[in-house]
Parts: structure tokens; C-alpha cells; sequence
């Protein structure tokens, strides 16, 4: 962080309106709540929204400025763990490197892609646009049943139902 008293929100808004995507964030903090077995209130979520976003602002700014002071022109994973250290997050370091580490070699573990799932699945081309034009019409047909519904259950005999 910066020597002097600067405010934190000044330093990183700027003036524009940048947020991350709420339903990114809500789906993370419901799953955290939930692997704790706790409930979020609503005003909780937006709370959590407003504070990665700054978080991710103050970050990404810290980070430029490392990389400026590199005379670089494009941040890089090694400005953002600078990043942190330059902001006293010492204690995440390690974890982030890594994590990062880890991302870099190759091992995303069970949070592979979704490419590699659909070439995982077995199944064809053909079967996979059935299978998504079966679970559009069950979403079109009824929201709520189409969201408990898992995709591996839905095949080519359902699509003949709607």
C-alpha cells in the first residue's frame, strides 16, 4: 500500500463504475456459506459484491504499479504476488503462489475445464445439442424443475416428452 493516508476508495474508482458480476460472487459465497452450513442474508451478499470488487480495484492498482515500476507494460501473475506483499496480505502469498503454481502446470483437478468434460462425456455432438435443446425446453416448460434437474438424467428419450 502506499506510504501516505490516502483513501483506499479514491485511490482505485477513478471515477468509473466497475463492479464484478454478482451472480460470480453470490455463487462463491453460497458455497462457502453452505459448506459452513450458514445462510447469507441479502444484504450480505451485496456487501460481499461491493468488498471483492474494491478488493480486486486495490489489487489490480497495487499491481500496475509494481509492474510500472518494472517498466512493464502488461501485469503479470509474479506483479500481482508482489501486489500483495506490497499491501501487507503476506499471509495469502503462499497460498496464491501456489495456487497459481498449480494452474500453471497444468493440474486443475476436479475444476477442469469444460471442454475437457465435454470430451470426458463420451457422448456426441448430436446427443450433446439434444441434451441442451431437452434442458431448454424443460427451462422453458418449468424454471424450477429445470434447476433440480441433473444433466447427466436428461438423454435423448427425455426430448421426446415436450
Amino acid at each position: 500500500m502506499a506510504s501516505d493516508d490516502e483513501d483506499v476508495g479514491e485511490r482505485v474508482s477513478g471515477g468509473d463504475d466497475v463492479a464484478l458480476p454478482k451472480a460470480t460472487v453470490n455463487k462463491f459465497a453460497n458455497e462457502l456459506a453452505s459448506s459452513l452450513g450458514v445462510r447469507l442474508a441479502l444484504e450480505s451478499r451485496e456487501l460481499l459484491v461491493q468488498v471483492c470488487t474494491e478488493f480486486v480495484q486495490l489489487l489490480s492498482s497495487e499491481a500496475n504499479d509494481v509492474c510500472e515500476k518494472d517498466s512493464k507494460k502488461t501485469i503479470t501473475a509474479e506483479h500481482v504476488l508482489r501486489a500483495l506483499q506490497t499491501l501487507g496480505l503476506d499471509k495469502y502469498y503462499q497460498e496464491v503462489a501456489d495456487e497459481y503454481a498449480r494452474l500453471k502446470s497444468g493440474d486443475k483437478g476436479k475444476n477442469r475445464g469444460g471442454w475437457q468434460r465435454l470430451q470426458e462425456s463420451g457422448m456426441s455432438q448430436e446427443a450433446l445439442l439434444k441434451q441442451q435443446q431437452a434442458l431448454f425446453n424443460l427451462a422453458r416448460a418449468d424454471p424450477v424443475a429445470a434447476a433440480s434437474v441433473p444433466h447427466a438424467s436428461i438423454g435423448e428419450d427425455d426430448e421426446e416428452e415436450f
